[in-house]
C-alpha cells in the first residue's frame, strides 16, 4: 500500500501544474477505482495532496493558484486577481476570483480564499493568456466599476489603468460593455472615470 500511495502521489505531482483529475489517475491502471480512491483519501489526510474539487486533485502546495481556481470554478479569471495576470497591480490577492456565469460560491485552501463571482450574461469579455482564461483589460475595468466590493480602491484603480494606456479598440470595447449592461442612472459614473483614465494629465 505504501508503494502505491506513493505512486499515486507522484503521478499527481507529475501531471501538468501539479493538478489531476480522476479519470486521468484511473487511467494509469494502478488499482482498481476502490483502492485509487481509497488511496486519495489517505494522502489527502496526510496533506500530501489537496481535494480541488470532486474528482480532482492537486499537489500541496498549490502551485499556481490561479489555474486552481479554474480547475474549482469554470469562468474567467477577474477583478483584483484579473489586474495582477495584466500586471496592473503588484500586490498577488489572497482571494482569487473566478467569473462565472451563475454559480457564486468561496471555498478557502490554506491561506487562499477562491471564490466564484455569477455575472450571468455578464461573464463575457476574456482572452487566453497561456493557460487562462482572463477578462480583457478593458472587461476587467468595467467589472471592476461595476461590482467595486470585489475590486481594488477606486483612487488605485485609475492610477493603474492611466499607467497602462488603453487603447482607442480598448476603450471602445469598455464602452460596449456600459451601453449594454449600465442603467442610463449609472453610465455618467464609468463615463466620467473613462474620461479620467484617458486623459493625458
Amino acid at each position: 500500500m505504501n508503494s502505491l500511495i506513493g505512486k499515486i502521489g507522484r503521478a499527481i505531482e507529475n501531471s501538468p501544474n501539479g493538478i489531476a483529475e480522476l479519470e486521468t489517475l484511473e487511467s494509469l491502471q494502478l488499482c482498481d477505482k476502490f483502492t485509487l480512491k481509497t488511496t486519495l483519501s489517505r494522502l489527502g489526510k496526510s496533506n500530501r495532496i489537496i481535494r480541488l474539487k470532486r474528482g480532482v486533485y492537486s499537489s500541496n502546495p498549490i502551485r499556481d493558484t490561479f489555474i486552481a481556481a479554474q480547475c474549482i470554478y469554470n469562468g474567467y479569471i477577474g477583478f483584483s486577481s484579473a489586474l495582477y495576470v495584466h500586471k496592473l497591480i503588484a500586490e498577488l490577492p489572497f482571494t482569487v476570483t473566478v467569473v462565472t456565469t451563475y454559480k457564486s460560491a468561496s471555498k478557502v485552501i490554506g491561506a487562499y480564499e477562491f471564490r466564484a463571482i455569477a455575472m450571468k450574461e455578464k461573464a463575457i469579455g476574456f482572452e487566453s493568456m497561456g493557460e487562462l482564461t482572463v477578462s480583457t483589460r478593458a472587461k476587467t475595468l468595467f467589472d471592476c466599476l461595476y461590482l467595486e466590493r470585489y475590486s481594488i480602491e477606486r483612487d488605485k484603480l485609475i492610477e493603474a489603468y492611466k499607467l497602462a494606456k488603453l487603447s482607442s479598440d480598448e476603450l471602445r470595447e469598455f464602452n460596449s460593455y456600459v451601453k449594454r449592461f449600465v442603467s442610463e442612472g449609472r453610465r455618467a459614473k464609468f463615463n466620467m472615470i473613462k474620461k479620467e483614465i484617458a486623459s493625458k494629465g
